[in-house]
């Protein structure tokens, strides 16, 4: 069987994918993604053909309602599931013979933390801290440590993007604020015992954003 995955975050791409594998698993099951409308109805020109299609509603450019419209010019019966976060925009889909809708639930406020062979879902309030290890990062909360193949830069990144509270001390090195215990301007005291040095170039930037952290969060 083969289904195509229409999203423009890839972390939706690929949780749809998985629990697609995971259903069929006993099928010969062909998941292909796209990034946005345009990829797929290029797809659909070259010849290729689907079982069901993935579609995410709210897409730059040629959203899924548009993309929707012209498969169904190319397939009358092709099954459409689209995902979404807004149900509110479920009625639309009779416009278009929508096979069913699927909210898009995946929690902003956990992060995903994918190993060689297992993929975590945690809670980034749980994370201590995280530093980095060649081209790896490891992860560390208070009962465990994930490591996960990717840069300290991108780890920040994520981790902010969930809950904003974790800080660069060091080139290898990011805190979350409210696990810290105590600071000087050379070393961090964190809550699970350890201790985390500061460098020279990060310890203003770090000062500043624990003074605020405290202001705030003691509002």
């Amino acid at each position: 069987m083969k289904f195509a995955v229409v999203d423009d975050e890839k972390i939706f791409r690929d949780r749809i994918c998985e629990l697609i594998d995971e259903h069929y698993n006993s099928l010969d099951i062909i998941c292909t993604q796209f990034s946005n409308g345009n990829e797929i109805l290029n797809a659909y020109s070259s010849g290729k053909k689907f079982d069901a299609v993935f579609l995410d509603i709210e897409m730059p450019g040629l959203d899924g309602m548009q993309t929707a419209e012209r498969i169904r010019k190319i397939s009358s019966d092709v099954p459409i599931v689209f995902l979404t976060s807004h149900t509110e925009r479920a009625m639309d889909g009779y416009e278009v013979n929508a096979f069913r809708f699927l909210p898009k639930d995946v929690d902003k406020t956990k992060v995903i933390l994918k190993s060689s062979m297992q993929e975590y879902v945690v809670k980034p309030e749980d994370i201590v801290y995280a530093e980095s290890n060649n081209n790896t990062v490891i992860f560390v909360t208070s009962d465990n440590r994930y490591t996960v193949r990717m840069k300290l830069s991108a780890a920040l990144n994520m981790l902010n993007d969930a809950m904003p509270v974790f800080v660069k001390i060091h080139r290898c090195s990011v805190v979350n604020l409210s696990h810290v215990c105590g600071y000087t301007d050379k070393e961090v005291n964190m809550d699970n015992g350890e201790i985390i040095p500061v460098s020279k170039s990060c310890a203003a930037a770090f000062k500043k954003s624990m003074l605020d952290y405290i202001k705030h969060s003691a509002r």
